[in-house]
Formats: structure tokens, sequence, C-alpha cells
């Protein structure tokens, strides 16, 4: 084999061998860690139960629910204040009627399944007397006022109407949960 046959194989293997480490050459480097001196913890949303509540009918008038016969056209206002508790930063969330807070008195009997769907299917939230259920919560605890109306809609079809005729529902143990939003 002669010089540069062997130069050139020599300066081959010398490339190759510097290629198939694939960016190992050797170069200098030092890193710096933060120090874990601080801790993260998880934020809370809490509802507490309510602390005054009253039941109204469309004019405005307290109503005491025992006794109280609801028609087609009728509405019924429920207005309840909590305490809602916020801990964390940038919480968004709901404050809903719990589904059940509505249910029929007897639920073996048709009539009474039937009004306490119709109701439970009307039922509209307020909160703080703004139209929605949604707020965004600062760190802290502040009073909220939840309205809840519920109405028999006027001009519904004689079968539905006919159907929850005499029908009992439960609305005396109505309940609110609180759920975070992300939006």
């Amino acid at each position: 084999m002669n010089k540069i046959a062997k130069s050139t194989l020599a300066a081959t293997a010398g490339v190759a061998l510097l290629m198939g480490g694939a960016g190992t050459l050797a170069a200098w480097s030092d890193g710096s860690f933060a120090p874990l001196a601080s801790r993260i913890s998880a934020g809370a949303l809490q509802l507490s139960d309510p602390s005054s509540s009253v039941w109204r009918d469309e004019t405005g008038a307290v109503i005491t629910l025992d006794g109280y016969r609801i028609a087609p056209g009728d509405t019924i206002i429920h207005e309840t204040t909590m305490q809602l508790t916020a801990h964390g930063e940038n919480l968004r969330g709901e404050i809903l009627l719990d589904p059940a807070s509505i249910a029929p008195a007897d639920p073996g009997a048709a009539a009474d399944v039937a009004l306490a769907d119709l109701l439970a299917a009307s039922a509209a939230h307020t909160l703080d007397g703004h139209p929605g259920t949604r707020f965004t919560a600062t760190p802290g605890t502040r009073t909220v006022l939840v309205t809840t109306t519920i109405v028999w809609p006027e001009g519904g079809t004689p079968a539905t109407d006919n159907a929850a005729m005499r029908g009992r529902a439960t609305l005396a143990d109505l309940s609110f949960t609180v759920t975070q939003t992300i939006d």
C-alpha cells in the first residue's frame, strides 16, 4: 500500500470515528439548579349550607310549600344565601342545583313523577341577581345569592299537563353544588 492510500485510509477512519460519536465532541458544560425552597398547594372551592332560604310566588309574596297547589302558568321562586369560599388563584366555577333536589313525592306514582320532571326541566338559576351561575372567585369567603325559578309552563300540551295533575313533588331540600370550570 502506498503512502497516499495509507493516509487516505487513516483520514477516512479518523473522520468515521469522529462521525460515529455524532455530536459527542468534547464540549464543557455546567448546570445550575434552582433551590427547592418553595412549595405549591392545590386550591379549593367550598359552598356552605344555606344560611337563609325563602319561597315566593310570581307576585313576590312569600309562600309555604306545604299545601301550595301549583298549576299550569304558575311560577315559584326560591332564594337562598350561602357562603362561597375560594382557596387559590384564578378560580372559576359554577353553582348548580342538584338535579335530585326536585323529586317525586312517591317515585311509584305516575303523576308525582310527571310533576317532578316538568318542574325540574324548567328550573333556571341566577347568581347574585345576574343571569347564569358561573363566577370568578377571589381568594376568601363571600356571600352569594342563588335564585332558582321554577315554572309550570303555560300553554303546555294537555297530555303533559294532565299527566302531572294531582302530582306531588318534593322541593324542600334544594341542594346546590359548586364545581370548578376551566374556560
